[in-house]
């Protein structure tokens, strides 16, 4: 038995983490799967309410340091209003599968909240929005505490309120580890992908998040994931060549001026969750950014839902681990689409993407035929 095992039983045994009895759970009904585990919405009959029930994959040795890692980070969390509550532990004895009992948010993740309720958003909704995450982050931040996965389906929506989730990449800035695992590419810090294409391995900061935190604040004001209409690869090569989404109309110039900082491709020259904080208390929003060359709009619900559905895996994370890696190769036809998908180990597609290595290949799934933006096409460009 591991060492973690056997701490997280000694725990449970002396009641420092509370234990709920799994048979008092009903209308148990998967809700969301991902790279590190499975959720569930269930009636808790001693609660009296709904709950989510997470229980991530139990496929490896290291599933207790991975089970007591997340425990032990939502329990220093779990004091905020905006990071997702913790209540206790359960454990199915049919399967012995373990259970992180959370609260329920029942409007969804904010990626879908706002594709399907942008239009009844205004600019004040828009900032208390980012209100909510960046006071979460500042709790998190607060802990010395780095969240390293933040994007639009990490965040959960509940009666109004927003609430940061999933910290099972989070890690305490006193360790001496390094950034392995873990991200999206849209909003991944760009000098950790950089280091990370180069095999270099990059400690991830609190200014991570807060380039993270500048993306989330410009889908908010535009109601659409970042470059929600190009390629993963594509993306990646996008994002540390310098490039960002450029800003919507009406959008209040103070916000812009915050999320561009947020983003800003020095993490030296990101401003802190402080200031953040403060600087949203401050917008004006009567002074607003208007382009009448700009075509670009932000997203409405009459738009095509093929544009979202293209981008619906888009929280697939990275592990650049050399050891364990393979990876759902894609091969271009007539420079414009996606037509295949092998299977196939990192060998076969390091003289593709130079020394880029990329994963949770259970989660990348690509089917029928995707655009692909002519900049993009060759992906043995990517370096």
């Amino acid at each position: 038995m591991s060492d973690k095992k056997v701490h997280f039983e000694s725990a449970l045994k002396n009641n420092l983490i509370k234990k709920f009895d799994y048979t008092k759970f009903k209308n148990i009904t998967r809700i969301a799967n991902g790279g590190f585990g499975t959720v569930y919405r269930a009636k808790s009959l001693i609660l009296r309410k709904l709950v989510a029930l997470k229980c991530l994959h139990k496929d490896d040795e290291s599933f207790f340091e991975k089970f007591v890692k997340e425990l032990t980070n939502i329990v220093a969390l779990n004091c905020h209003d905006n990071i997702i509550k913790f209540y206790g532990i359960s454990i199915d004895p049919s399967t012995e599968t373990y259970y992180l009992v959370l609260q329920y948010a029942k409007d969804g993740d904010l990626k879908t909240y706002l594709q399907n309720n942008f239009n009844t958003l205004d600019w004040k909704i828009k900032i208390q929005m980012a209100k909510d995450i960046t006071s979460g982050l500042y709790c998190i931040h607060g802990e010395n505490i780095v969240h390293r996965d933040l994007h639009s389906k990490n965040i959960l929506v509940h009666e109004g309120s927003l609430l940061i989730t999933d910290l099972g990449l989070s890690q305490s800035l006193d360790t001496n580890s390094n950034s392995i695992i873990g991200g999206t590419f849209a909003y991944s810090d760009p000098e950790y992908l950089r280091n990370q294409m180069k095999s270099i391995s990059y400690k991830r900061n609190k200014a991570s998040d807060i380039y993270s935190l500048g993306v989330l604040f410009w889908e908010l004001s535009s109601g659409r994931p970042p470059f929600n209409k190009f390629t993963h690869l594509g993306i990646c090569k996008m994002v540390t060549s310098g490039e960002r989404e450029k800003p919507i109309n009406e959008t209040p110039k103070d916000y812009i001026n915050i999320y561009s900082s947020a983003w800003n491709d020095d993490p030296k020259q990101r401003p802190t969750i402080e200031s953040i904080f403060d600087s949203l208390g401050n917008i004006k929003l009567e002074n607003i950014y208007n382009d009448p060359n700009d075509n670009q709009e932000a997203y409405s619900n009459d738009q095509s839902q093929a544009s979202m559905d293209a981008f619906s895996k888009d929280s697939v994370s990275m592990d650049f681990s050399k050891d364990s890696l393979s990876f759902s190769s894609l091969t271009t036809s007539n420079l414009g689409e996606v037509t295949e998908v092998s299977q196939v180990s990192i060998k076969n597609i390091k003289d593709h993407v130079s020394d880029l290595t990329l994963t949770d290949l259970e989660n990348l799934e690509i089917t029928g035929k995707s655009s692909i933006h002519e900049n993009n096409l060759c992906i043995s460009n990517i370096s």
